[in-house]
């Protein structure tokens, strides 16, 4: 993907000038003229080199690409993002993009310990654990399955925690067989509710659940109480991190 590189720029200084037929500076005020200039010289010189070389050293020394949207993530870290705003719009984006994160740590993508490390709080329930140690440790799958988010609601929030929603498609696509090229599709509609805390400076999951459904047909008239009639989150964009 595109790195996020920060424009360098310098000014230039114009050195002095002397009308026709005058006389220049004496060759005492050059003595200290051309050092001074030489100086400026070097020190532009050296912040160009620092300035480049942070800009790419680090993302390779760290395995982050940087990004920017409105309301996070604005890094990922070998394929896990993060860096969300403290808002619920922050909230929301942060869920989504862990519920999608956990399905790529289940096909063997993402590092099932660098998940914990960068998106999970410091105090996991046993619901979010045990799903975490079903994913850990996979290897790659030849398939391709991804969670497509449909309607998401947050359902609780304060600076500190927030609870959402999501209602999403899940769809794979994957042989039908070892011994063959034909691919068989599957699509499921899916709930999962992640509750995030807000600690070291990021929205962190600390709870999972997940349930079958319900179908789209099912879907149509929500009843009252359920996240699906609360207002979903709009001005929804995807992108693939490979």
């Amino acid at each position: 993907m595109t790195k996020d590189f920060s424009s360098v720029s310098t000014s230039s200084a114009s050195g002095p000038t002397f009308a026709t037929g005058t006389n220049g500076p004496s060759n005492s005020g050059r003595k200290w003229v051309i050092p001074a200039v030489i100086g400026v010289v070097v020190v532009v010189v050296v912040a160009l080199i620092i300035a480049v070389t942070s800009s790419g050293g680090g993302e390779e020394a760290t395995g982050s690409d940087a990004i920017r949207t409105a309301h996070g993530p604005n890094t990922i870290i070998d394929g896990v993002p993060r860096g969300y705003t403290r808002d619920q719009a922050g909230a929301q984006t942060a869920a989504v993009n862990f519920i999608q994160a956990l399905g790529q740590t289940d096909q063997g993508r993402v590092d099932g310990a660098k998940l914990r490390e960068l998106a999970v709080g410091s105090s996991p329930s046993t619901a979010l654990t045990t799903v975490l140690d079903s994913a850990t440790g996979r290897e790659e799958s030849k398939g391709t399955v991804n969670n497509v988010p449909l309607i998401v609601t947050v359902t609780d929030f304060t600076q500190d925690s927030a609870t959402v929603s999501e209602w999403g498609m899940g769809v794979s696509q994957a042989p039908i067989s070892a011994d063959t090229d034909k691919v068989g599709i599957l699509s499921v509609y899916a709930t999962t509710t992640v509750k995030l805390v807000w600690e070291g400076d990021d929205w962190k999951a600390v709870d999972w659940t997940f349930t079958s459904g319900p179908e789209l047909k099912d879907a149509q008239f929500p009843a009252a109480d359920s996240p699906l009639a609360q207002q979903g989150a709009g001005g929804y964009y995807s992108f693939y991190v490979n």
